[in-house]
């Protein structure tokens, strides 16, 4: 951050102690966390030599087969109670790697690859404003609650909404490592009605504003019901729908080589890239200590391919068609505590179990004029810690089972296991970004549906009530049908890392 900031910053606080007297604040807090991450990660390209290049043709050595950073994430956050109805909250956020060079737009091996697509660069040194919003109670009459400002939005298990940094959206990040990043706020305006048992919540977001080109804004809005019928059952229903307009930048595709030249065929139409997403969710705890969370959902809209790498390219003419969009999803989710078994209830053991479908659209198929390849939105779910980074949220089945227990007061074991498979297998030798986020790395195709499977086991140690120690493990190990024709068989490579964090809270 530059002096010239620093001092606008001192300055700003010390007219605000100054001028105290003139605010009616009944209570302040000050909190905040710090985050030291040593990570080592290894063959996240899935091939055991590195990569001589990136999209574009430029070289580099970003995808080399071993990476290894120190990494901090520091947040700083103060809440301000104005009045009983009033409150303010505002934290900052600096992540970085230690002593690196400030962010390309490009980053290394995570799921959130990409160019700073908005907001240009981050800078290492960066201080950003992370939450910034006033929330007031009993807005105009008792049930209605009115949020505004950059916050954070979490609906359900964040299926559809829970994180702005997400697939197919990378915004910056200082870190080379961008999934493990903390950002989750948006710029939104939140209404909730509170008709115990129903909450309604209405959502309005923007997600990119830019003032040269009117059309070129990505907007969310939405709407979600949560329902308690009963103590064991809660249901909820949900609308949320992304509108990205037609002279927004397009992505770099992996076919035609072209950026914001390609020729989109809409009939003469400019149209933009619409995704409606409604759905509805269930959790029912009737059995005793097992929980069971399902949800389903569809989507509709218009599919602009000017916006997705992996569109399909007419070879004679360089042009790809705007389609309507109709693609599915369901997740299932059961989850068992074990505390009452006796001999190992003393340990609070439990079982998950989870299988995820979200569907895919035949890419080389073309002048169909529907597109069934499910949009991630702005999910915020990991299954499978490598596969979350190098995977996006669509095309694919999850099968997974995790265990966890507390062998020690103060320690937690988890034990992950993930398989994946395409839910629309690619044609042999075709290209793909598996991440779907604008200028990731590439992979080669094989024609089976076979992805993967991924083993992770994480260990928990709460050294004080304000002081945490973790360790991460994980291996991914592809199939013959990633990267599996290139050159050789021996150039597929299981990938794996190693994540060491210490979290202090004040």
């Amino acid at each position: 951050m530059s002096r010239r900031l620093i001092l606008v910053l001192v300055l700003a606080f010390v007219l605000g102690i100054s001028f105290a007297a003139y605010a009616e604040v009944q209570n302040v807090k000050v909190s905040g966390d710090l985050t030291m991450m040593g990570v080592v990660r290894e063959n996240f390209d899935l091939t055991k030599t590195a990569a001589n290049g990136w999209i574009g043709g430029s070289a580099s050595n970003r995808y080399d087969d071993t990476e290894k950073d120190l990494l901090s994430i520091v947040r700083v956050r103060v809440d301000a109670d104005l009045t009983d109805n009033v409150s303010t909250t505002i934290r900052l956020l600096n992540e970085r790697n230690w002593n690196g060079e400030s962010a390309t737009g490009v980053i290394g091996a995570n799921r959130n690859i990409g160019f700073a697509t908005d907001n240009g660069a981050a800078e290492e040194q960066d201080i950003e404003l992370d939450l910034a919003y006033v929330h007031m109670k009993e807005f105009l009459y008792s049930p209605l609650s009115l949020t505004v400002g950059r916050q954070e939005l979490h609906f359900g298990n964040d299926f559809i909404i829970g994180d702005p940094d997400t697939n197919m959206v990378a915004l910056r990040s200082s870190l080379a490592e961008g999934d493990l990043s903390s950002r989750k706020a948006f710029d939104a305006i939140r209404a909730t009605l509170d008709y115990n048992p129903l909450v309604v919540d209405i959502v309005y977001a923007k997600l990119a504003e830019n003032n040269v080109v009117l059309n070129d804004d990505t907007t969310v809005y939405g709407l979600n019901l949560n329902y308690a019928l009963d103590k064991n059952t809660t249901l909820e229903g949900f609308y949320f729908g992304k509108i990205r307009g037609s002279d927004a930048t397009a992505v770099t595709n992996v076919d035609s080589g072209l950026n914001t030249s390609f020729i989109v065929q809409d009939n003469g139409k400019s149209k933009s890239d619409q995704v409606h997403t409604v759905g509805a969710r269930v959790v029912n705890r009737t059995i005793n200590n097992l929980t069971v969370d399902a949800q389903a959902a569809y989507q509709f809209g218009t599919y602009n391919p000017k916006f997705d790498p992996n569109a399909r390219f007419i070879a004679a003419n360089n042009k790809a068609e705007i389609a309507n969009r109709r693609a599915w999803a369901a997740e299932g989710i059961a989850t068992y505590d074990l505390k009452d078994v006796k001999y190992i209830g003393k340990y609070n053991p439990s079982l998950s179990a989870i299988y995820l479908y979200l569907s895919g659209a035949d890419r080389d198929r073309t002048g169909s004029k529907t597109y069934k390849g499910w949009d991630a939105m702005y999910e915020n779910q990991t299954l499978g810690h490598i596969i979350n980074a190098i995977m996006g949220f669509s095309n694919a089945h999850f099968a997974g089972l995790s265990a966890k227990a507390k062998p020690m007061d103060d320690v937690t074991v988890k034990m992950d296991a993930v398989a994946v498979w395409f839910a629309k297998r690619f044609p042999d030798q075709r290209l793909a970004i598996l991440s779907g986020v604008d200028g990731a790395r590439e992979f080669r195709m094989a024609k089976g549906p076979f992805i993967g499977q991924e083993y992770d086991l994480t260990l928990t140690y709460d050294y004080t009530e304000d002081v945490q120690f973790s360790l991460l493990g994980g291996l991914f190990l592809p199939s013959k049908n990633i990267n599996g024709n290139v050159d050789t068989d021996d150039m597929r490579a299981t990938a794996g890392e190693l994540i060491g964090s210490m979290k202090v809270t004040f």
